[in-house]
């Protein structure tokens, strides 16, 4: 094997033998597994995620630790990033990112590929998104009764998270031997970390790599650590006539973000546990999905395209983090680590949090974790922009210090530390965590909440609070004074602060309420609808969702009749070609006043960004733009979750006002989370059926539903059956 380059991580692998049961080829996809015979890209020595981008659909695999593209020359490492945060002079992203603090690129050492030697046969492909399994399938008939059947199988281990696994087994019903010949795409050598090669063990063919990233993101940053372990891959394997076997190929890694000791022994260990227990591996990994899946998922019967890409979403986001490594989600998903350089954006809190908190708290918490254990970077942020509290970056790396290489969006985006204070809001209303809010919440609040009461300006003649030269959502638009977006999120911040002051009994500021009370809101009188910011006018183009975010998800109180203008106003002059997620929004909004029909061209438009036979989202349409854009998958849910299940997130209730995805029979929620509690909502035409499942907190309270002035409580594996309405789930009275 040639010498690999990685970052901070230790990468071991091995092969087993053993018998392992194969399953047939399924011949057609399902909602959850997404078949094909044609791969995005045939030629797999060729896949690089650096190269091929739009024009390649492949999809991935990754347990939240770690991830790769299918057959590409790369594996990322949650958390491991290469580079200097350079001065914000560039006007946009510099031509050639690696100069810039970026996701580390490992080589990879499981992009292993087959080909059969001397017999003709079929291959076909499948992502088993239930079980996170990658299967290629290779079946030839060569006399009648006999066959050869080969299956190779791909997962990034759910539960052990160091490991990225590689089986091949092969069942020979032939009456001659069948060789393999064996490949494995390491692309070249990577220029982020520098590895020394060392010789392990000869008689296992151990060979073990040690290196740290070569810049990090401040003078002051420690170098992240990189230790890689691997066994040579033969580059054939042949199995006899009439015989039945797999092969295991095993890699772990490992960092020194992740541990106190030496990663080259974490690895090590790693890969003797995957060695030790390399039959039982597969097992292991479905029984951790098929867990997660359990605890939270969403069933579509009627429409198996809606269904799939709905899975398919669900999946590219949950591949990409995981409860125990709060490091952040990027846009492009932490296979895609070139999309956005991996940065943390606030596509992580308003685009994917929501989703992520009504079906899988823990893992919403550990988006928490991300921000505040970089509240002391954020406050320093703050001082150097002289202000006070925090103000967090517009892009987030492992230090949460500013990596935004564009000028004007870290300085000037300011509405993303509003953003990460909402998402401590209504993760406090949906699991009233007081100890959370005790020790992280308040903080995380009060802090951002801080920045806000020096960041605005008061305009004595108006007598109100503005704030004034920035971007908002909508990045056409810069220097732009009194967002719409941007005034609401800083009210509601400073509005949230002082209820936590209240609730823990700690002083906030008094004069804070007056600020919030007299935050100035863009509003016009005669056309009844929000401009976007002051001085906006008609003729601009928007970019994405932007002053219709303030109806959802920051629910601010406005009459139908306003809610519909910045609907209608906005959505014919938002740019086609503008990112994913806005279509989302305004289905929701749509679904809110009551416009179904409007909702559901606006839904449909997702479909665009969805390409290829593994439902991979890209930024924009035509496969442009960012790959494996979670950031529109994370959108494209909170529309099926909270437009059409019409769920709510308030200060004292779950609201719900489900109807019908369309042309479906039935929408299933399953394991919606409120108050330790977990519930599921089966919504058909005319009635929605509501079982309380689970008591995940031993000291969960007990609930009722109130729907159309009746009042009936949820008892465990009790199903309450309702008219389909708009009702609210809350404490038992």
């Amino acid at each position: 094997m040639a010498f690999l380059g990685l970052a901070i991580c230790v990468t071991v692998q091995f092969f087993f033998l053993s018998t392992t049961a194969m399953r047939p080829s399924p011949k057609k996809s399902t909602e959850t597994l997404l078949y094909t015979k044609k791969m995005p890209s045939e030629d797999f020595s060729t896949v690089s995620i650096t190269g091929n981008r739009a024009g390649n659909m492949m999809p991935t695999i990754g347990n939240g630790y770690i991830a790769s593209v299918l057959y590409s020359d790369t594996v990322h490492v949650s958390g491991l990033y290469n580079g200097k945060a350079y001065s914000k002079f560039y006007p946009i992203y510099p031509i050639n990112i690696t100069q810039h603090t970026h996701r580390a690129r490992l080589p990879s050492t499981c992009s292993l590929s087959f080909e059969v030697f001397g017999i003709q046969g079929d291959s076909s492909y499948a992502l088993d998104i239930k079980k996170g399994i990658f299967y290629k399938w290779f079946d030839a008939v060569v006399n009648i009764n006999e066959t050869l059947t080969i299956e190779q199988r791909f997962y990034a281990h759910r539960q052990l998270r160091h490991l990225i696994v590689v089986e091949i087994s092969i069942k020979n019903d032939l009456s001659q031997n069948v060789t393999l010949n064996i490949s494995n795409n390491f692309g070249e050598y990577t220029n982020d970390i520098g590895l020394k090669q060392y010789t392990v063990d000869k008689e296992l063919a151990m060979e073990m790599a040690y290196g740290e990233i070569k810049t990090v993101e401040e003078v002051d940053s420690l170098k992240s650590k990189v230790a890689l372990a691997f066994q040579d891959i033969p580059d054939h394997i042949v199995i006899e006539a009439h015989d039945w076997k797999t092969w295991y190929y095993v890699t772990a890694i490992a960092t020194s973000i992740d541990t106190k000791f030496d990663p080259w022994r974490q690895a090590e260990n790693a890969w003797r546990l995957g060695e030790k227990r390399a039959r039982f591996l597969q097992w292991h990994h479905t029984k951790a999905w098929e867990e997660l899946w359990n605890s939270g998922s969403i069933d579509i019967d009627g429409n198996l395209e809606l269904s799939q890409a709905v899975y398919a979403s669900m999946y590219q986001i949950l591949s990409s983090t995981r409860a125990d490594w709060p490091y952040g989600l990027s846009p492009g998903g932490l296979s895609g680590g070139e999309e956005y350089m991996g940065h943390t954006f606030w596509d992580q809190d308003i685009w994917m949090f929501p989703f992520l908190l009504l079906l899988y708290p823990d893992l919403a918490r550990a988006s928490l974790q991300y921000r505040y254990d970089r509240l002391p970077a954020a406050r320093r942020i703050a001082r150097l922009n002289k202000y006070r509290g925090a103000m967090f970056p517009w892009e987030s790396s492992l230090t949460g210090i500013e990596t935004s290489p564009g000028w004007k969006y870290g300085k000037h985006q300011v509405h993303i530390t509003g953003d990460i204070a909402y998402t401590a809001r209504i993760y406090w209303y949906a699991t009233k965590d007081i100890q959370w809010l005790r020790h992280i919440g308040f903080k995380l609040v009060y802090y951002t909440a801080e920045f806000w009461s020096s960041r605005v300006y008061y305009d004595k003649k108006k007598d109100q609070y503005q704030i004034n030269y920035v971007m908002p959502p909508d990045e056409y638009q810069f220097p732009v004074d009194n967002s719409f977006y941007t005034n609401v999120v800083a009210k509601q911040n400073l509005e949230f602060a002082l209820e936590c002051g209240r609730i823990l009994n700690r002083y906030v500021p008094p004069y804070w309420a007056k600020v919030a009370a007299k935050m100035y809101i863009p509003f016009d009188e005669d056309l009844q609808y929000h401009p976007e910011f002051d001085d906006f006018h008609d003729g601009l183009k928007t970019k994405q969702a932007d002053a219709i975010l303030v109806g959802y998800p920051l629910m601010y109180n406005m009459t139908r009749e306003v809610r519909y203008n910045d609907l209608d106003i906005y959505e014919n002059i938002t740019d086609a070609r503008g990112p994913a997620m806005t279509h989302a929004m305004t289905a929701i909004g749509w679904l809110e006043v009551g416009e179904k029909k409007r909702a559901n061209r606006a839904f449909l438009k997702n479909f665009k960004n969805i390409n290829g036979p593994f439902k991979v989202w890209t930024e924009n349409i035509n496969r442009k733009g960012a790959v494996n854009f979670i950031t529109g998958a994370g959108g494209f849910l909170q529309a099926v979750l909270f437009g059409y299940g019409g769920f709510r997130i308030r200060e004292d209730h779950l609201e719900f006002n489900p109807t019908l995805t369309p042309s479906s029979k039935k929408l299933s929620i399953k394991g919606v989370d409120y108050l330790g509690n977990s519930m599921d909502f089966v919504i058909k035409r005319k009635r929605v059926m509501i079982t309380l499942t689970t008591k995940k907190e031993i000291i969960a309270p007990k609930l009722e539903v109130v729907l159309y002035n009746k009042v009936e409580e949820l008892q465990y594996n009790k199903t309450v059956s309702v008219m389909r309405g708009k009702g609210k789930i809350r404490l038992r009275q």
